[in-house]
């Protein structure tokens, strides 16, 4: 099932040959990168802009070149990555193959196939009121890009969108968050081998002020383009420091995204994907399904359901289980135990807590719609579920909270997904499964109003670091003016010419 998150960019036989290959033959470790610092960032900026305003990453050719050279980095590579984070997140590698590689390629080879395409100019049909003309838009690269990459994914939320920055023929610095510090330094040799620096430079690692004191003094600069994924928190603090410079921004923030299971729904179906989304990565991402709205007629079979695939999917003792993630540190896993300790709700599953091994057992909660655990995004492995009367109650809990950004739902009645759609906002919506509006390469990803603004994935990845630049070239006709220049757009106006613009735009 959780492959099917790797599939943005992937045709189906594309995806059936990277499942089945075999991993390549293990790169020797890269050498161990000089690490920028803070001091440095000025001159990096200025490397980059320089790098821009000479043309160096804009040829089609050099584009391909990168994005081939960053596929092979992954390929290569693929056990030492797999390695950093286990040793971060103590990650199952299944899901760090399907999210930390497979997204990342699947973006690349997207780029690769139609980049082509997306750099020629594009056609505009004629209008009335410039005819005779011909007109098109041109995609521009904005410039200097900063991506600011999260802990959670960090290989994913870093590669991700630099293949849309190199594609576009920008310039980019990548800062990579420290939380995941072995990924985070494998991210920053690896890239120090395989790319040009002056198209991708990365940085965070060894730079002894930390993430924080990095992010601030990047945000001095003005980027053209700034690409950051986090929380809300963080995405009000770059918005209001790239404000300042007028810099285009991409925020991909959280939410406590919520699920809907009605009573017609495949009970046993529901649960099983719920529980499978939420313990993903140990809960630590974005998109999962954070609380559960049940009707209340299915909800005891809906948690006894909950318990049966928790424990099926990883024992009666998911510490031995080599198929469930860790926190990544202290501080997130007092943040989750902290909601197990105030929820005021039933544990129907899990609960069992192990400070020193960074464990939060998989677990399932019934609560009411005042519990605290509803406030803020769980962001660990706890699925919250509230028992409603009716749909339209769970509308109103929804439309009562910040804009998630996803949503789900499980019914049988074509109606009530009509009526979810249509009834709130979200920056996604999966029915009757997790996750998947994230896998189509056709469907851009992104959030609205506190989960963020901006999306990506396939061309939309690209589209976030150009301009659709509009160009228009009026016909020199030799009628004299009668058509191609027509007298009644002049001073001196008269009736003559009201008519005209009634006629051209009534």
């Amino acid at each position: 099932a959780a492959v099917t998150v790797v599939a943005v960019g992937w045709s189906v036989s594309a995806l059936a040959r990277f499942v089945r290959r075999k991993p390549r033959v293990r790169a020797a470790l890269p050498p161990r990168a000089d690490a920028p610092q803070l001091k440095d960032i000025p001159g990096i900026f200025e490397r980059q802009k320089a790098a821009f305003e000479e043309k160096r990453t804009m040829p089609v050719e050099k584009r391909l070149q990168q994005l081939r050279a960053m596929k092979n980095m992954l390929l290569e590579n693929e056990e030492h990555i797999l390695e950093a984070l286990r040793k971060d997140l103590r990650r199952p590698d299944f899901e760090s193959l399907g999210n930390d590689i497979g997204i990342p390629l699947g973006e690349i080879n997207c780029a690769i196939k139609n980049l082509t395409k997306w750099v020629h100019p594009q056609r505009v049909s004629a209008s009335l009121a410039t005819f005779p003309s011909s007109q098109y838009t041109v995609s521009e690269p904005l410039g200097v890009a900063l991506i600011i990459a999260a802990w959670n994914f960090p290989v994913m939320l870093a590669l991700a969108p630099l293949a849309g920055s190199i594609a576009s023929g920008c310039s980019a610095v990548v800062q990579i968050q420290t939380t995941s510090r072995h990924t985070a330094e494998l991210l920053l040799d690896l890239a120090a081998k395989y790319l040009d620096p002056k198209v991708a430079t990365f940085l965070g690692p060894r730079i002894s002020d930390g993430d924080r004191a990095v992010t601030s003094a990047l945000l001095e600069h003005a980027f053209d383009a700034v690409f950051f994924t986090g929380s809300p928190a963080g995405g009000r603090y770059i918005a209001a420091a790239a404000a300042k410079h007028l810099s285009r921004c991409t925020l991909e923030l959280g939410g406590k995204n919520p699920a809907i299971v009605d009573a017609s729904a495949d009970i046993s179906l529901s649960a099983k994907r719920l529980v499978w989304a939420r313990m993903l990565n140990a809960g630590q991402f974005c998109i999962g399904p954070d609380y559960v709205l049940c009707h209340e007629a299915v909800v005891h079979d809906f948690l006894q359901e909950c318990k049966r695939w928790t424990v099926q999917f990883f024992g009666s003792n998911p510490q031995k289980s080599n198929d469930f993630a860790r926190l990544v540190n202290g501080e997130r896993f007092s943040a989750v135990n902290s909601l197990l300790e105030s929820h005021g709700g039933e544990t129907v599953v899990g609960g069992a807590t192990d400070e020193h091994d960074l464990f939060i057992a998989p677990t399932v909660v019934k609560v009411s719609q005042d519990s605290p655990a509803l406030n803020d995004e769980t962001f660990g492995p706890v699925l919250w579920v509230v028992a409603v009367p009716t749909m339209d109650v769970a509308v109103r809990v929804i439309r009562s909270k910040p804009k998630p950004l996803s949503l789900y739902l499980f019914c049988r009645s074509a109606a009530l997904e009509q009526k979810i759609v249509s009834e709130t906002s979200s920056g996604g919506v999966t029915i009757n499964s997790c996750l998947l509006h994230a896998a189509h390469q056709e469907l851009p990803f992104g959030g609205v109003g506190n989960s963020g603004f901006g999306s990506y994935h396939g061309k939309a990845t690209f589209d976030c670091f150009t301009h659709q630049k509009a160009v228009l070239k009026k016909s020199m006709w030799p009628d004299g003016g009668i058509v191609s220049d027509p007298s009644f757009i002049y001073p001196p106006y008269t009736e003559g010419s009201l008519r005209a613009v009634r006629m051209l735009f009534g």
